[in-house]
């Protein structure tokens, strides 16, 4: 039942079903306490323990019913007439082969048994692309004892007797087959070690990919990684962290707290620390030269408004375009056209920017909204500035107040500060200048800003 346990546990991760140390035990008591002679209770039991929404609940419908269906070696209306063939011509069979007799019984359940024993042997949990299909079966075939059929097979078809030869093409057609059947066994475990492997593949060549290289048509499968990325962003920092129980005692308070019991410590006290959320102040280009980017930049900032309440997005060419509201009122995909929309169209003008940001986020009448010693400052774009007037004296100003000021570009290093870029002059101004053109490189800068944050 261990075995099985394990199999299933992993076959349930390869569904993309996270599963913990605690339901894995859990789960384990379940197989105890409920057995196999129910599926449907087992299944809706499992599904309990394991699946944590409506997603993956179906997920693991559609993994359990492969990984406890039981079709292998079933007689099949066209394999009758071959079989009752198969025997009248072989007769009573002389040979050794374990495997043979289990055929000729069509013992289904010990056949099962066998390549299913074979298959844990050899590793069948590992399987995860079509092209290893091949090399499972034949790993299979060997384990369960294919190669004996072989040299009984050789060995009658060595003479001349017809009745051997007869024997030796019949047997045969028994590897045939089992062949048939392991090969079918081998499609059904690879559709359940290896249903998300192609899916986590391209997931991971979006990730690494320049965003100028990513076909619109991928667009929603960037959004499913970027709203995982945000989500596990979420349960590390959006919660405050506390300190209690452990840490440094809080002496004035215990004993205030016990006076009634003559000073002796029935309730003790821990000096607690609550840590504010950072505020972050993002301003992502959305001009023509960073068109390629802007749209997952853009992307990238809506999923961060789930995990950062006090984050306040920018959209700008020419001007500085607040988004909080567009993305608080539309849809991803609809919110993003109406930010590149309002945002964009115009020559890039870092300066008139800056312009913006001062009046907006350094004079603004409400000090809440003005950045401050705990405001960190993320500029995504590429400081191509058409030759204007950079305004670097504003973003000293910027950095001269912020925590941080980060500035992400997407291009290459070697092209900044070529033709109209402006890094050299912006550098002196930022705690951190780095390339940022994929979204893991986005997602990695994110959560070391929100690591230092919180620390």
């Amino acid at each position: 039942m261990q075995a099985v346990l394990e199999d299933f546990l992993k076959a349930v991760r390869s569904h993309d079903i996270t599963v913990s140390s605690a339901e894995s035990i859990e789960a384990g008591h379940t197989f105890e306490l409920i057995g196999f002679e129910s599926r449907e209770i087992l299944k809706y039991a499992l599904s309990a323990t394991l699946a944590k929404n409506l997603e993956e609940r179906e997920s693991f419908s559609k993994c359990f019913d492969g990984f406890f269906s039981f079709e292998s070696f079933k007689e099949r209306t066209e394999q009758a007439e071959e079989k009752k063939q198969i025997e009248q011509e072989l007769g009573e069979y002389q040979g050794d082969s374990e495997l043979v007799k289990m055929m000729l019984a069509k013992d289904q359940v010990a056949l099962s048994n066998k390549m299913k024993k074979a298959a844990r042997e050899i590793g069948i949990t590992d399987i995860w692309f079509f092209t290893q299909k091949g090399i499972y079966s034949q790993k299979i075939m060997k384990q369960m004892g294919s190669a004996q059929i072989g040299e009984e097979i050789a060995a009658l078809s060595g003479g001349t007797c017809p009745t051997a030869m007869a024997q030796a093409n019949q047997l045969r057609q028994v590897r045939k087959t089992l062949q048939s059947e392991v090969q079918g066994f081998v499609e059904q475990q690879l559709s359940i070690y290896g249903a998300n492997t192609n899916k986590r593949l391209r997931e991971e060549f979006l990730t690494n990919a320049r965003l100028s290289n990513i076909e619109r048509r991928d667009f929603h499968r960037m959004h499913e990684i970027v709203r995982k990325m945000a989500k596990r962003m979420s349960d590390t920092y959006s919660k405050k962290r506390k300190q209690t129980q452990r840490g440094q005692l809080d002496f004035r308070k215990t004993m205030r707290k016990n006076v009634a019991y003559d000073g002796v410590p029935f309730e003790t006290f821990w000096r607690t620390k609550n840590v504010d959320k950072p505020k972050i102040v993002a301003i992502c280009d959305v001009s023509g030269s960073v068109s390629d980017y802007s749209r997952f930049l853009l992307l990238f900032l809506y999923s961060l408004k789930d995990v950062l309440s006090r984050i306040d997005s920018f959209a700008f060419s020419s001007s500085l375009v607040d988004v909080n509201t567009i993305f608080e009122d539309y849809a991803v995909e609809q919110a993003i056209e109406v930010a590149l929309k309002e945002g964009g169209g115009g020559s890039t003008d870092y300066g008139q920017t800056f312009m913006d940001l001062k009046r907006d986020r350094l004079e603004n009448s409400n000090n809440l909204l003005n950045i401050d010693n705990k405001t960190s400052v993320i500029i995504l774009g590429d400081a191509r500035n058409n030759y204007g007037d950079p305004r670097t004296d504003i973003l000293k100003l910027v950095y001269q107040r912020a925590k941080r000021v980060i500035w992400l570009n997407p291009e290459p290093k070697i092209s900044w500060n070529t033709g109209d870029s402006e890094m050299d002059k912006y550098r002196p101004y930022c705690h951190l200048v780095s390339e940022c053109s994929t979204i893991k490189q986005l997602n990695n800068m994110i959560d070391d800003l929100l690591k230092v944050s919180f620390a």
